[in-house]
């Protein structure tokens, strides 16, 4: 195996134990598994609460309006129209990947090949979506943890 399939594989079984406990990891519990997944910053750990099952319902996810005006700026500054339509987002009118709009309550990303279960999914995609999905076209941003929780949080307030 990969070093990378092996990190993939460890978060996953982290994840699918934690969600079967029913219990929320405190951010210092996910903090080490999801270091050995990412190699860097540790990502949020989604809990049981946001997990669905793939093509149920999405629960409505409340975002912080000034984390989400923040990852709307980000979204322009880094460049994310270049390859993407992003709603709100100026020039933003990219065909070579997907259309960003309702991204957040979509049940898979990476044109099906990643689940998407809520923000935690979205925001270890976005931080290095290599990492997740190898040979895919979208690059790693090199983007802090906060700059993708502030990205997430945009793109939760898009329909």
């Amino acid at each position: 195996m990969t070093k990378s399939r092996l990190r993939r594989t460890a978060f996953l079984a982290a994840f699918l134990a934690l969600a079967l406990s029913g219990c929320a990891p405190t951010p210092q519990a996910a903090a080490p598994a999801a270091t050995a997944v990412s190699g860097a910053a540790a990502p949020t750990v989604a809990s049981a609460a946001t997990a669905v099952a793939p093509g149920a319902a999405k629960p409505a996810v409340k975002s912080d309006p000034a984390a989400a005006q923040q990852g709307q700026q980000l979204m322009a500054q880094k460049g994310c129209g270049g390859c993407h339509t992003v709603p709100g987002v100026a020039g933003a009118t990219g065909t070579v990947g997907p259309g960003l709009a309702g991204v957040a309550s979509r049940t898979t990303i990476a044109g099906g090949a990643v689940p998407n279960n809520g923000p935690a999914d979205l925001q270890r995609w976005i931080l290095d979506p290599p990492a997740v999905k190898p040979g895919t076209q979208m690059p790693k941003l090199g983007l802090t943890d906060q700059e993708a929780q502030q990205i997430v949080a945009y793109l939760e307030t898009l329909q």
